[in-house]
């Protein structure tokens, strides 16, 4: 049986496979991402990170840092927070993206980290965004963002995939947000829980940029 686009790409990021091993549903691989990407969180994996004894991160062309959920924060504690994290991305060559730059993810669709057919992680729900340019990505905890910071790599388990077929067009007035809503709204039974969802059909292709990452953004909001 052939892979699912999902399995085509963990197949390509996924490290330490036996030979010939075709990766399916429901295994447990390491992996090796592109990128991760982690926002104001980035205070909280850093002393993760030093405390399984890291050092250096192993590559910093594999880290991003984007500063946007508490960009309306001027406190002494969240500023001095922000700075913490933008000396330690100085120290170790970590591309940084400071507050009021933008949001973390569509910093990674725009800046070019976030490609067809590549991995994609970061320690965020909405992560699964970038599959709207036809990236693989997903959420991580603060925990695997550490571990990939030290080793380049963390475990994965490839999700079951739900299919979902578009057709036509959007009549005028109609959004990408008015599709995922309608979607949350008919399958609302966690039929779609824990899954990866790949969207396929004529509809896709009548669908601008924008509106393919709202709904990946939102298929969070539908469990998957």
């Amino acid at each position: 049986m052939a892979q699912t686009l999902i399995e085509k790409i963990a197949q390509r990021y996924a490290v330490g496979l036996e030979e010939g091993h075709i990766v399916r549903s429901g295994d447990y691989i390491s992996i090796r991402p592109a990128y991760v990407m982690t926002h104001d969180n980035t205070g909280a994996v850093i002393p993760k990170f030093r405390s399984i004894g890291a050092q250096r991160v192993a590559d910093p062309r594999q880290i991003v840092f984007a500063l946007d959920h508490n960009v309306q924060d001027t406190g002494e504690e969240n500023l001095k927070k922000y700075a913490r994290i933008e000396a330690f991305a100085g120290e170790m060559g970590i591309d940084f993206y400071p507050a009021g730059r933008g949001i973390g993810h569509q910093i990674m669709c725009e800046e070019g980290y976030a490609w067809p057919g590549t991995m994609v992680v970061a320690s965020d729900s909405h992560s699964n965004m970038y599959g709207g340019l036809g990236c693989l990505g997903t959420p991580i905890v603060r925990t695997d963002a550490a571990a990939i910071w030290a080793t380049g790599r963390t475990w994965w388990q490839v999700p079951p995939v739900a299919k979902v077929e578009l057709r036509g067009k959007l009549r005028p007035g109609v959004s990408g947000k008015d599709v995922i809503l309608s979607l949350c709204g008919l399958f609302n039974h966690d039929e779609v829980l824990n899954h990866a969802v790949e969207f396929t059909g004529d509809g896709v292709k009548n669908l601008s940029i924008s509106a393919r990452l709202t709904i990946a953004n939102m298929t969070t909001e539908w469990g998957a």
